[in-house]
């Protein structure tokens, strides 16, 4: 048995319950949680893309692909080639992202790929010349 809620914006929501008495205002009782939505996929999408960025920027110990983008003008030449990378890959990542979501909302697919499938679909680090090196090594 599940609570169902419809959040600002058209995501839904759902969490288990054991009997109706579980549920607070504005949620409904289903047998099954619902369906994911397109605006469910895409949040789920969009935190995980995020995620992926971040996590390759650490590889080469930034915190974040924001943290690596900041060293752009860096005298630490290969501070300022990972973030000339960095946000050339982003650019090329969130507009492939958005044009995928775009198609999507044009013509739904039966089932929503997972996050992991349509990253592997986007453009890849190394095409924009990501290099993996220990942080403050130079290459």
């Amino acid at each position: 048995m599940y609570a169902i809620t419809t959040n600002a914006g058209g995501t839904t929501g759902w969490r288990a319950i054991g009997s109706a008495e579980d549920l607070v205002a504005g949620e409904v009782i289903a047998d099954a949680p619902p369906e994911p939505t397109l605006a469910d996929a895409a949040v789920v999408l969009i935190a995980d893309v995020q995620a992926w960025l971040d996590a390759t920027a650490s590889q080469n110990g930034y915190n974040s692909l924001a943290s690596c983008i900041s060293y752009k003008d860096s005298a630490i030449a290969q501070w300022a080639a990972d973030a000339t990378a960095a946000i050339a890959w982003r650019d090329a990542v969130w507009q492939a992202a958005f044009q995928w979501q775009q198609a999507a909302s044009a013509n739904p697919p039966a089932t929503f790929p997972t996050s992991a499938e349509v990253i592997a679909q986007l453009p890849q680090p190394e095409a924009f010349g990501w290099i993996v090196h220990q942080p403050g090594a130079t290459v």
